[in-house]
């Protein structure tokens, strides 16, 4: 019975342990989580055009070149890997899961009123909607979420980009 006790105050101690040094790691992270943090709800318009309406649109292919001829901004929501293997010409890496890195080099170059289109790998992937949401609750105002992604672009025959060019 003994050894039955020590193990679970063992077990309870390890636990402890790894739960302070985890949410010690967390708030000093510039990745980290905020557990307090209220996240607004925001709405996914499935009208590419924009018409005053907040949220975020989703678009297709054929709404990805007309606003990027237009003068749109093109964010790559995948990993630095992924990047750098290929990605959408005049495209800026906005790695959703390394978010806090970018947000002090590049979001203070960005304009939030300027029309702006997230993309990921492909249809499957939600890092472009949720960096999208992000980006939203930042005060981005002209958001459109490319839901075909890479995947599309790579598939419909377009030409693509390798390297970090930013």
């Amino acid at each position: 019975m003994n050894r039955l006790k020590s193990a679970v105050l063992q077990a309870i101690t390890l636990l402890l342990v790894g739960l302070i040094v985890s949410f010690a790691h967390n708030s000093y992270s510039v990745n980290g989580i905020n557990p307090f943090r209220e996240v607004a709800e925001v709405p996914v318009l499935t009208e590419p055009e924009f018409d005053g309406t907040d949220g975020i649109r989703i678009i297709d292919l054929g709404g990805l070149e007309k606003a990027f001829a237009e003068g749109a901004l093109l964010i790559d929501a995948r990993t630095k890997t992924e990047y750098k293997e290929g990605h959408i010409p005049g495209a800026f890496l906005i790695d959703y899961y390394e978010l806090g890195r970018y947000l002090k080099e590049l979001l203070p170059t960005l304009d939030p009123a300027r029309r702006t289109i997230v993309y990921c790998y492909g249809p499957d992937c939600e890092d472009a909607e949720l960096l999208a949401r992000e980006l939203y609750m930042l005060g981005f105002t002209d958001l459109h979420v490319y839901r075909g992604g890479y995947e599309d672009w790579v598939d419909s025959g377009r030409t693509i980009e390798g390297g970090l060019d930013q």
